[in-house]
Order: structure tokens, then sequence, then C-alpha cells
């Protein structure tokens, strides 16, 4: 399968799935994926308020003063008369009748005397002949939003200014998508889990990051199991598996010691993608488990279990969240990157002043150039020439 189809189709396949849903305080939203509409409980603001430090004023100069009113007080009962102003602190209430704010920097009160029994309020010079214009600096009734407006579509990934759009326009808790399970297959007799590999041995690069790139997608891992090279217990992992989606690291090409294939047959799994047209990544499958669950089957190489997993995965678990596919980036190159290979070919680089420009040390086999890298440009079979720009993949890190 070409990779921009294998893109989609992930996704597709993982909007198909049944979804379950959560309520959660707005407190602990940031991060969960809106299940449901979420429309203004009132009008934002829901009083025409001041927007500035200043006095609410009507008529014309010089104004007599009268009582403060600050942020959190009722609004005042009397309409302002001609002639007089009010000090009005930033969110107060404006009282009906105001002509508009004058800035506290813009005006200046004169004490009482005998001449002029109260205290008064004129314009500095510096501000010119008028004073505030109609409206200025009121924020009005239902000026950002009215009462029951679509504030937040299903399927948005509740970042922190969408959570507090919901508190303010009333929310208190919010509708989310369920989290679901994943469990982690980690195949390999020669992976070991710490320490410093011998001859024949490999560090397990996988269960570091793993768990905390899931968790950030928005899934929830509930198993991580470490398994050898061996038929029986691959079919019997998967088998015993309750989790809403099945990753495993390894065994998916066709090596003598790869079995997630043979084991996948032997449940009565249908393999929905079988290889895709990308380098590194291309031994990499999905299939549906008997029971209808997904099972995305990552290469064992490290750059190419990780590009595999933003390439697929993170659309994947877009779809099982009912989120949209994120599109591709673009950024411009700084040198051409041949690709005379029939498959799109993947390419960590760093961003210069120039453009982009490939990091070393890009084996399917290697971490280090992905370590270094900016992103990952998406270079088209035949290539791409300098300084055109290109497209680059969505990453969940």
């Amino acid at each position: 399968m070409e990779w921009l189809e294998a893109r989609t189709t992930v996704h597709r396949l993982g909007a198909e799935m049944p979804r379950s849903t959560d309520t959660v305080s707005i407190a602990d939203a940031v991060g969960r994926t809106l299940a449901t509409a979420v429309h203004s409980l009132t009008a934002l603001p829901s009083f025409a308020s001041s927007a500035m430090d200043g006095w609410a004023v009507c008529g014309d100069e010089p104004w007599l003063l009268g009582e403060p009113i600050l942020a959190g007080d009722p609004p005042p009962a009397q309409p302002l008369a001609p002639g007089t102003a009010r000090p009005i602190a930033t969110g107060a209430c404006v009282p009906v009748g105001t002509h508009g704010i004058l800035r506290s920097e813009n005006g200046v009160v004169t004490r009482a005397d005998a001449d002029h029994p109260a205290p008064a309020l004129t314009r500095l010079p510096h501000t010119g002949a008028d004073g505030p214009a109609p409206g200025e600096h009121v924020r009005a009734r239902g000026e950002e939003c009215g009462l029951d407006e679509l504030m937040l579509e299903p399927g948005c990934l509740l970042t922190a200014p969408r959570v507090a759009l919901a508190a303010v326009t009333g929310h208190d808790t919010l509708t989310v998508t369920a989290s679901p399970t994943v469990e982690l297959l980690l195949l390999g007799t020669e992976v070991i889990e710490a320490g410093v590999p011998g001859p024949g041995q490999v560090r397990d690069a996988y269960s570091p990051e793993f768990p905390a790139l899931l968790t950030g997608l928005g899934v929830r891992l509930s198993t991580l199991r470490r398994l050898p090279d061996d038929l029986d217990q691959t079919v019997e992992a998967i088998r015993s598996s309750t989790a809403a989606l099945v990753i495993s690291t390894g065994g998916s090409a066709r090596g003598p010691a790869d079995h997630v294939r043979a084991a996948l047959a032997t449940l009565g799994a249908t393999v929905l993608i079988d290889g895709v047209r990308m380098r590194p990544g291309h031994p990499v499958m999905l299939a549906r488990l008997a029971d209808g669950r997904l099972m995305l089957c990552l290469p064992g190489n490290p750059l190419a279990a990780m590009l595999v997993l933003a390439s697929l995965g993170l659309p994947l678990v877009d779809g099982l969240l009912g989120r949209p596919l994120q599109p591709l980036g673009r950024v411009a190159l700084a040198h051409d990157i041949a690709n005379l290979s029939g498959s799109t070919r993947l390419v960590a680089f760093r961003l210069t002043d120039e453009g982009a420009v490939p990091t070393a040390r890009q084996g399917s086999g290697m971490l280090r150039g992905l370590a270094e890298a900016d992103g990952v440009a998406v270079i088209p079979s035949g290539g791409a020439c300098a300084p055109d720009p290109v497209a680059t993949l969505p990453l969940p890190w």
C-alpha cells in the first residue's frame, strides 16, 4: 500500500471502531478528546463591562464624580446622568448611560474648593479636544459569543485554551472520549531490558519511550510484555490480550525468527495492511483480530518502528478517539534529497536558516539521526529539489 493511502486507511479503520465516553471535570479535561459539542451557557461577556481602569463618563466635562464601581460589584442601579462620571475598574459593570471609558492616564481629578463644592474630572490636555468615543473601551455584552453558540466541535483535542473557553462559557464538566487501552508486545530473543548489551544482544529501545508516547497520544497502556522469538508464546500473548489495540514491535518481516504473521494466521486474524511502500518501515502490518480488535505490527528496527508509529500509529489512535486526520506540514529544503526507490522516503532533518538539512546516521536500526532532528520530511519517489517545500510528518513527541 502507498504511504499516503496507508495513513488515510488506518485512520478510517480506527474511526470505525466503537467508542465510549467519560464525563470529566473541567480541571481534568486538558489532553482529552471532546466527544460532544460544547455550546456557550452564557453570553460572553454576560454584561457590558469596562476594558480599562478609568472613569465611566456621560455628557461633557467637567464631570462630577460619583462612587467607584469595582469588578464583582452588582450592576449600578441608577443610570449615569449627563455631566457625571464614576471611577471604574477593568471588568466592572458599565452603568446605563455611559458614553465611554476615559482611561485613568488620560484624566485628572480636581479637588473640591469654594468654587467647586465637589470633586470633578477633566481630561488631560494631551488627550485632545474630545472625550472618549462612543462605546470606547466598553466590552459589549455578547461581544465574544452569544448564548448557545457553538464553541468546540466534537473530536477536537482539549488544549488548555479550549478548556479555558469551556470554563468561561459556563461549563463545569465535559464529555470526552474514553481513552482506549493498548497492550504492547515487545518481541525479540536478542533484546535485553537493562545494562550494556553483549555480542548478539541489543538494548530495548521501546519500553523507556513507548508508554509515554502512547499516553501522550491519548491512549492508556494496560500491559507491556517482553517475548522471545517463539511462535507459541506469540500466539498466546495475542490470544490473551484484552486491550482495544495491540501493538507489537519486531517479528513482522518474513525471516526465520519472525512469527507474527504465522501467529495471526493461527488466531484467524485478517491482515488489512501487509507492508507499506515506505523507507524505513515497509514490513508493517495492520490486522483485525478474530474478535474485531485491531493489531498494529511495527518493524523491529528502532528508527523504522518510530517512524511507523508516527506515520500510522498516530492516525490510527486519532481515528480511535474520533479526532480528524492530522494534516502534513511543509518545510523548504536546503539541499536536494535523492530517492531512487519506488517508495516514500522519510528523512529526519534539522532546521537551518537555509531550510531543512538531513541529519546523519539514518539507517533503519539507528536512532541518533532522529534524536538530533527537528522534524521528518516526506520525500516522494524520485526525490525532491531545494528550495522546493516538501511535506513533513506530524510527530507524537
